[in-house]
């Protein structure tokens, strides 16, 4: 178990070392005599717009979450939902963020190690559904002078589907063919991923795609943030068609490279989209950059007031679960 903890610390710091680089990256960019005017003209002139959005693109996000976790069968006080689901889109961004929630929903409502493990295939799940949105728009709107992207995409998607099969199945066979004297930690594993997998598998079913829409209604919501970014600091080439297409690109740039930080990838993929439609590169970088500020602002903004809401609801919740604690008989010795 040591050797897993230092693995995962290994991967966390990979992560945001290479998010805090591309970030970097388009900060420096985006560095120029005028930037700082630029970024105070978009806030100026987007910030209620974007406020206003984030409700119901929040609203939609926990739709679906909470959606996928009743098709798995896991059954969470709203309240409580709430709670977790507003900590993780605080974190969202950080690398292996967005599973934040599935921890404090445990936390929260006390699941059990089998229902933990469930609950983060729903949340898996929800990428996976923007992903099959983000894939089509991307291949049909496509971005200029990137005709390699086509193919690269469906590469890429190809070489999941894949990976995930031969996952299934090694994970499968390993479950099966365990003998007694396999470390108890390895079998762990083991169990914790094949379950992890048979969650997917349940949910590869025509009831999920009924969370198509509200996913398209978020998706849709963080493509309108970006175009009226566009349209405040002066781009009118950029078509509302062609800044999904550069959302879907970003999406999909977030979601299948195999690094897990959507922090710094966001900005990267939106730059290259941007450039191809002849933006100049400084505006550009500054678009994203304001992007970050103003998306992640108000969605950890709306998230506190959501946590303030639930307060004294949660506070019940715990101090109960601590009285019929203590109300229990003591063991023996």
């Amino acid at each position: 178990m040591t050797w897993i903890r230092r693995h995962a610390n290994v991967s966390v710091v990979f992560s945001l070392v290479v998010a805090l680089g591309l970030l970097a990256y388009v900060a420096y960019v985006g560095t120029a005599r005028a930037s700082a005017g630029q970024v105070w003209t978009i806030v100026q002139r987007t910030w209620l717009w974007v406020l206003v959005l984030t409700v119901p693109y929040l609203v939609a996000r926990a739709l679906v979450w909470y959606e996928l976790l009743r098709e798995l069968k896991i059954r969470v006080p709203f309240r409580q939902m709430a709670a977790a689901f507003a900590g993780g889109e605080m974190t969202k961004s950080l690398p292996a963020g967005v599973y934040v929630q599935n921890f404090l929903l445990g936390r929260l409502t006390h699941l059990s190690t089998h229902s933990t493990i469930r609950s983060t295939m729903a949340t898996t799940a929800t990428l996976g559904l923007e992903s099959l949105l983000a894939l089509p728009v991307a291949l049909i709107i496509g971005i200029p002078g990137a005709s390699w992207l086509t193919w690269t995409l469906l590469g890429v998607v190809a070489g999941w589907v894949v990976v995930l099969i031969l996952a299934w199945l090694l994970v499968h066979y390993r479950s099966l063919h365990m003998g007694p004297n396999v470390a108890a930690w390895r079998q762990r594993i083991v169990h914790a991923t094949e379950e992890f997998l048979q969650a997917g598998g349940e949910l590869l079913s025509i009831k999920t795609a009924k969370n198509l829409p509200p996913t398209a209604v978020y998706m849709l919501i963080y493509a309108f943030d970006l175009y009226i970014i566009l349209r405040a600091v002066g781009v009118h080439n950029v078509s509302f068609l062609q800044t999904m297409g550069i959302y879907a690109l970003v999406v999909l740039s977030v979601i299948l490279v195999p690094i897990p930080t959507e922090l710094g990838i966001t900005e990267f993929a939106g730059l290259g989209g941007l450039l191809a439609y002849g933006v100049p590169r400084s505006t550009a970088a500054i678009i994203m950059l304001s992007l970050r500020l103003l998306a992640t602002g108000a969605t950890i903004l709306v998230a506190v007031v959501v946590l303030v809401l639930v307060r004294h609801e949660l506070a019940r919740v715990q101090a109960a679960a601590g009285t019929s604690t203590s109300d229990a008989p003591a063991g023996p010795g």
